[in-house]
């Protein structure tokens, strides 16, 4: 079938137009008709479903950018708290470990601040002694410095080790306390040549308990680590210091049954009873605490420190001027 329509020539660029439509240029004649009726110069309708579906589109292009923002937000946030978090952690150490140095450079209470304990003061109006730690003195003619001997095995898997430290004595003379530092290192340094013979080694560590210008007393807490135990030990040597002699403890006290009963009855009051003394007669107690091998005597601001090594430990009581 021929189709058929209006022509004419178009205003704007001279062509033929065909039903009102320019076929060169494109212009169209207002109110032109194609051949079914329909004006061409009119725009199709609006497709109701498209707009609705760019608004659902929108919405959710919106929310998603909410979404991102507020994920960001989160995320940096959790950086930065992780960050403050990291650097409270820091410096709690930092200042823990700083205390533990302080405290032990004399500077000031390792548990300062935590209200759990205050480093012991030994002085001459306490009921008896508390515990072992030095009571060095800047008011004599000779000082005392500190000396530590390690020594670690090859093989980084070996847990044995050893370490010790003790005090060394120095003063004008140069080779007057000689002889008092020997005795000092042969006692501290007792177990330097078989601290193998334990599975995790030894440690010995020396505490200046005495110091004045005459007598200085020097006690060795030794620490041998057996395999899932540690066993203690204690030693003591007092020193005249005029000579470099070391002082006997039988010029120190009379050991006998009279303080074999001042010693019973120093450690129920002291100590609580330990269950070694409570259970050892009086003739195994005198033992003990004459033996050389075992018994352990020394001074401190208090009084006259004495007591023993047994199988498991070490216990000692304080002898004042006055007695039970």
């Amino acid at each position: 079938m021929e189709e058929q329509g209006e022509f004419g020539f178009c205003p704007k660029c001279g062509a033929v137009m065909h039903n009102g439509v320019c076929q060169s240029c494109g212009y169209t004649k207002r109110g032109a008709k194609d051949a079914s009726g329909r004006r061409t110069d009119k725009k199709p309708p609006r497709d109701k479903r498209s707009g609705s579906a760019g608004k659902v589109l929108a919405c959710i292009g919106i929310i998603a950018g909410v979404l991102a923002i507020v994920m960001i937000l989160v995320f940096v946030g959790a950086l930065t708290f992780g960050s403050i978090m990291t650097d409270s952690v820091d410096r709690s150490v930092t200042d823990g470990f700083d205390r533990y140095y302080d405290y032990y450079n004399g500077g000031g209470d390792y548990y300062g601040g935590y209200d759990s304990y205050e480093p012991y003061v030994p002085d001459a109006d306490d009921e008896f002694y508390q515990e072992i730690t030095d009571a060095t003195s800047l008011d004599c003619s000779y000082q005392v410095l500190w000396q530590s001997e390690s020594l670690y095995p090859d093989d980084p898997d070996n847990g044995c080790t050893y370490d010790c430290v003790y005090p060394v004595v120095s003063g004008d003379d140069a080779g007057k306390y000689d002889s008092v530092n020997a005795g000092i290192r042969e006692l501290a340094c007792k177990y330097r040549d078989s601290y193998q013979d334990y599975y995790g080694g030894v440690s010995s560590y020396s505490y200046v308990t005495y110091m004045d210008e005459d007598t200085l007393s020097v006690v060795v807490q030794h620490s041998l680590y057996d395999q899932g135990m540690t066993i203690p030990v204690v030693r003591a040597i007092t020193f005249r210091m005029d000579t470099g002699e070391v002082m006997p403890p039988e010029e120190m006290t009379t050991v006998d049954e009279e303080l074999v009963r001042q010693f019973r009855a120093r450690d129920s009051y002291q100590n609580g009873s330990v269950d070694f003394v409570e259970n050892a007669s009086d003739e195994e107690l005198l033992q003990y605490l004459s033996d050389p091998d075992t018994r352990v005597m020394f001074y401190t601001p208090v009084g006259l420190e004495i007591g023993f090594n047994y199988d498991g430990g070490w216990v000692t009581v304080t002898i004042k001027d006055t007695v039970l």
